[in-house]
């Protein structure tokens, strides 16, 4: 070892140097070790398996599994606190806790919570009644008694999706799922309201059946108070940024392990029931036909009852027909909801770049097209035909919704119509809207630039006997000399010449006048039955 020279000092200096150096030592011991302190983390604990609960006295579950995972990873000594739903909701917000494991995410939430950014789990509420009680559609649950866990996202949700359908239920509420399922065990209750996930596990222990209702798709993450313990946040979301692509992660290890929990362990008996009724009613039917054949051959006297029986059957193929009308209705209008739940999604997501005005400009299209396939939807749920909506309504109530949309003040924009009274197939109609929403849209953006006022005119209508004519235009800044959409144009207007030419089978093309000017020529067949 290197020595190097010592300082001449009298004996006071020196034992002061050696006091004043064992002192700095000792303070920077000292240091290190507070700040090598694990850190302390309480998490709310509470009764949703397989996702959150207690087994054997030990916290366990996905959520649980991962927040293991951060602890080991990052030195976190961790403690948790047991509590119902209610009750932790609470003391999350009056930071009594640091962070609370599968929170659904909704904007209230929001405003009161701060969440992780990347779904650890996604699921819905869904509606579980007695075996011998299943409801074939939402209407059977009108006037019935449901249990729902108070202060649960999925309550509230179905609260709004029976609404929408003017279905009334009475809300008996409870402090926590498995009291949802006990009220439906014990007949106190004729159905009742749980997450997807906890309602599988607990079906195990309970004689109650999932049923097709369901509703509230929602995203559940890691909830901390808001404006504290944003370390915790932090470390959550970059864990999961580089985890949720590598099949060999931690996090898709752990998904994958408690998966197989919320898969049924057997055929439910109500299935298996069903399967049983199907084949004795085919049997019977089938040995029905055969007698009432030979009687026919047998005897014409029979007649009159025959005719009786005919009569029969064609009311309950009627009632048939109208109960398969009201779930096609119910499936249009789950596909606008789960549509616009996307819509949100993406906005939400676009939300958490601001000053990413590329990125908020492609989520606002998107958007956009969604919303122009959802109103068909919307409409096919409203009207009497159910393969058809009127083109007249639809493009008119697309193009004001954009206008709308778009309007800042600093420009007002006229629309005229010109438009058939006419209904035309659901697979016509939406490409049809699709491209009304990429030129205006195009239109709205550029067109009018420093203009206080604009117009835009859109007309649908036959333009022989066997095609339609669809013509746009503005009266905005036009295109530019030697334009060519097919090699020039935007992403828009690429998509009006894909969807016009390879959906519609029509033939596109752009006018250069004062202004944009597209036409669409539609041949009949497409366009209609």
């Amino acid at each position: 070892m290197e020595s190097f020279p010592r300082p001449r000092l009298g004996a006071h200096t020196s034992i002061g140097a050696f006091l004043t150096l064992a002192f700095f030592l000792l303070f920077v011991s000292t240091q290190e070790s507070l700040s090598a302190k694990p850190r302390k983390v309480l998490v709310g604990l509470f009764p949703a398996a397989p996702l959150v609960y207690e087994a054997n006295r030990k916290p366990t579950g996905l959520f649980i599994d991962l927040i293991d995972y951060y602890a080991r990873a990052n030195d976190w000594q961790v403690e948790y606190l047991p509590g119902t739903w209610s009750e932790l909701l609470v003391k999350l917000k009056e930071g009594k806790i640091d962070l609370l494991p599968a929170v659904g995410y909704t904007a209230e939430r929001a405003q009161v919570y701060d969440f992780s950014r990347n779904p650890i789990y996604v699921d819905s509420g869904v509606i579980f009644t007695k075996p011998n009680r299943i409801p074939r559609t939402i209407y059977d649950l009108d006037g019935k008694r449901i249990a729902a866990v108070r202060g649960s996202v999925f309550t509230e949700g179905f609260k709004a999706y029976i609404s929408s359908f003017g279905v009334q239920c009475e809300i008996l509420y409870t402090s926590d799922n498995p009291e949802v399922m006990e009220r439906i065990s014990d007949g106190s209750a004729d159905a009742g309201v749980c997450i997807y996930s906890l309602g599988s596990y607990l079906a195990k222990s309970y004689k109650v059946s999932v049923t097709p209702i369901s509703f509230s798709p929602v995203a559940l993450l890691f909830a901390a108070p808001r404006g504290r313990n944003g370390d915790l946040i932090r470390i959550i979301d970059a864990g999961m940024v580089a985890m949720l692509d590598n099949p060999s992660s931690a996090y898709n290890k752990i998904n994958n392990k408690w998966t197989h929990y919320m898969q049924p362990s057997r055929v439910p008996e109500s299935v298996i029931v069903l399967l049983l009724g199907v084949l004795a009613l085919g049997a019977f039917l089938g040995a029905w036909a055969l007698i009432l054949k030979k009687q026919v051959q047998r005897k014409t006297s029979k007649l009159n009852e025959e005719i009786g029986k005919k009569t029969a059957a064609e009311q309950e193929l009627k009632h048939s027909l109208d109960e398969k009308n009201v779930l096609i209705r119910e499936l249009y209008h789950r596909t606008k909801n789960n549509m616009q739940i996307i819509s949100s999604m993406i906005s939400l997501k676009a939300s958490y770049f601001p000053h990413n005005e590329e990125l908020r400009q492609v989520a606002k299209g998107t958007t956009e097209r969604i919303n122009a396939i959802s109103l068909v939807q919307q409409m096919l749920y409203q009207a009497q035909d159910l393969s058809e909506i009127s083109i007249k309504a639809y493009l008119e109530e697309l193009a004001s919704s954009l206008i709308a949309n778009y309007s800042t003040g600093e420009c007002a924009i006229s629309l005229s119509t010109d438009l058939a009274d006419m209904h035309i197939l659901i697979d016509s109609a939406i490409p049809l809207g699709l491209i009304l929403n990429e030129l205006l849209t195009n239109s709205l953006k550029y067109a009018f630039a420093g203009r206080e006022r604009g117009a835009v005119s859109v007309s649908f209508k036959p333009s022989g006997p066997e095609s339609y004519l669809f013509d746009y235009s503005d009266d905005g800044l036009g295109l530019s000399e030697g334009f060519d959409f097919r090699t020039q144009g935007s992403l828009g207007l690429t998509l009006v010449q894909e969807i016009g030419e390879k959906q519609l089978g029509g033939r596109v093309s752009f006018v250069r006048k004062a202004g944009l000017q597209c036409l669409i020529e539609i041949p009949k067949l497409i366009a209609s039955h």
